[in-house]
């Protein structure tokens, strides 16, 4: 079942029309008599389909045009063969109908409206400003005073009407929604089957209007969107979108057989790393903290021109190799989206941890760690130092703390693997650099010593790193005024355990 926290995260969630397409649901027979649809029912293109504005439940039934109306307060549409929804607005019948409806309100039931949209979730209540109480309440009987009864109701009224609108864009819009995952794979593969007339057509420079998709990126901008979305994920994979997508990551992907990247034009090669960057970005998106989609990470896909790979092997080839110009601004995004997409690949993942260590790729890794860390620091690569110094950290100390015993060999290969001499080198190299480093940096680091500390050798190292950690102390003491107390009070503790872990090392 679909979950959503919120109406208009509902609408992201997907339809039932489109789940019958991956064998989730069943489909409706649909006859002449008005039929209360399940959640996850589906029905024929084509049908009536009226919905009930004060319950979100939709019924169904044959198109008539001669039947009247259920009761409640419900918005009829009739399902199209594409897939859209037409809402068939029902007109006044007179004149008298007419100037009802101009105010409608007169009409309501306040106190059942209130019965059921306090059924509702509570973050859903909070997003039109939480329901009104009912004073004076005694036994079943509803005591109020006319001051009182007159502002409940003109509150009710206000999300009455706020939630009719919601759901009715909601009906309006879900069916033609699940169409969207077909689309971006639609265009995905129509990229893949001729890239270079795609990029020839690429305008980055254009900025489409809102809610629009043009240009490649722009589909994956608007894909990583939907992918935060668990079933949304689940399904593009379902669909064979995965390994559509990993491909965009790949060189391969986007140059003839006899053609490399480096001989492309400035601008042609600028658009390839945007399109990467953006794959790798909804790549980890769509695994990020899913156990269900771990497996996704290792899962063999094929490639023209590269054969079989992974996920986490594509981006970790792709973030480790050597740019002719690493300040441009797209090389800037695409290291800073495959280091997003691998740490997300990578955390909490045994699976896709254990294959790294074999696979070599974490040799890859390493070997770009330690080239980040031996060079002058930049704005770029700061932050990507950053990001390895925590990704290593998160999952030394994950194992340590939640590794299974059943597996242990498996948690012990881990560990060695991420503490090898390319982790402890480059993680030194950074806490002796002679540049200067953002608090954020600062703090990320003396985080991951403590807990490196007991598996790298630094007994050599341990007076320079002291020294070192000493001097970030004093800086922070001098600029003491720059900091919450609280904050600052934590970071000099962080300071401590690091020095701590160095002082237990063996001489």
């Amino acid at each position: 079942m679909r979950t959503c926290n919120s109406l208009f995260l509902a609408i992201a969630c997907g339809s039932a029309l489109y789940h019958a397409q991956l064998g989730y649901a069943k489909e409706v027979e649909v006859t002449k008599e008005w039929q209360l649809l399940g959640e996850d029912d589906t029905i024929p293109a084509g049908m009536h389909v009226r919905m009930d504005m004060t319950t979100g439940e939709k019924w169904v039934k044959l198109q008539d045009e001669n039947e009247e109306a259920p009761e409640g307060h419900m918005a009829a549409a009739v399902l199209q063969q594409d897939g859209s929804v037409t809402l068939l607005e029902t007109p006044p019948t007179d004149d008298n109908d007419k100037n009802n409806n101009q105010d409608e309100t007169r009409n309501y039931d306040y106190d059942m409206m209130h019965r059921t949209l306090s059924k509702l979730p509570d973050e859903e209540k909070e997003n039109f400003g939480g329901l009104p109480e009912l004073p004076n309440t005694s036994g079943e009987k509803i005591i109020l005073t006319s001051k009182e009864r007159e502002a409940f109701e003109k509150r009710m009224a206000e999300i009455w009407e706020k939630r009719q609108a919601e759901l009715k864009e909601l009906q309006a819009y879900s069916v033609d929604l699940p169409e969207i995952l077909k689309e971006r794979i639609k265009r995905i593969r129509a990229y893949l089957e001729d890239p270079e007339t795609h990029l020839n057509e690429m305008r980055l420079d254009e900025e489409p209007p809102a809610g629009i998709v043009t240009h490649l990126v722009s589909v994956l901008q608007d894909l990583e969107f939907q992918l935060t979305d668990v079933d949304m994920a689940r399904d593009f994979h379902t669909m064979g979108g995965w390994e559509l997508l990993v491909s965009l990551v790949s060189e391969d992907a986007h140059v003839p057989d006899n053609k490399s990247i480096s001989k492309l034009s400035r601008n042609t090669e600028a658009k390839i790393r945007s399109i990467q960057a953006h794959a790798a970005w909804a790549i980890g998106t769509a695994v990020k903290n899913t156990g269900e989609f771990y497996p996704f990470a290792v899962e063999k896909v094929t490639i023209a021109g590269s054969g079989k790979t992974t996920a986490i092997d594509t981006l970790i080839e792709v973030f480790s190799k050597e740019y002719k110009d690493t300040n441009t601004w797209e090389v800037r995004t695409l290291l800073a989206k495959t280091v997003y997409g691998i740490g997300a690949l990578l955390r909490g993942n045994r699976m896709a941890q254990s294959h790294v260590c074999k696979s070599g790729a974490l040799k890859s890794l390493s070997d770009k760690f330690r080239l980040l860390s031996s060079g002058g620091f930049t704005a770029g690569n700061i932050k990507l130092l950053q990001r390895l110094l925590s990704l290593t950290g998160d999952i030394v100390s994950d194992v340590e703390l939640h590794g299974e015993e059943s597996v242990q060999e498996t948690n012990e290969k881990i560990i060695e693997s991420f503490t090898g001499r390319d982790w402890c080198d480059s993680t030194g190299n950074v806490l002796l650099s002679d540049s200067f480093l953002p608090v954020q940096l600062q703090e990320t680091l003396l985080q991951t010593i403590p807990i490196l500390s007991p598996h790298c050798d630094w007994s050599e190292q341990s007076v320079p790193f002291k020294e070192s950690i000493t001097g970030i102390q004093k800086d922070w003491q001098d600029r003491k005024d720059e900091f919450d107390p609280e904050h600052l009070q934590e970071m000099q503790g962080m300071a401590e355990a690091a020095i701590n872990s160095l002082e237990s090392q063996k001489s």
